[in-house]
């Protein structure tokens, strides 16, 4: 059986691209930073005081990392709520 990590959303912003999705912490699996992802059409944000930052980029391509440089953002895998909140985040502020 394989177990999924949930994902976590910011609260209140949605997705400037698309309009419509929701933003999704996603972490890089070789430096560990934490950005946005949205939901409906993979669209990427930096996260810039606990809010929706530049955009740097889409899963959707050969996007690397805006960080490092050494991963694809579409192998990006969901933040887990310590991740998140080790950023600043309070638990009210995702979900």
């Amino acid at each position: 059986m394989k177990f999924e990590l949930p994902t976590w959303q910011l609260k209140g912003e949605t997705c400037a691209y698309c309009s419509d999705g929701e933003l999704i912490f996603s972490v890089c699996p070789v430096c560990k930073i934490v950005i946005l992802i949205c939901g409906e059409c993979g669209t990427a944000y930096e996260i810039e005081h606990k809010k929706k930052g530049k955009e740097v980029g889409d899963i959707t391509g050969a996007t690397l990392c805006h960080n490092c440089g050494n991963a694809f953002q579409h192998k990006f895998t969901s933040a887990t709520s310590d991740e998140i909140q080790a950023l600043g985040f309070a638990p009210e502020e995702y979900q």
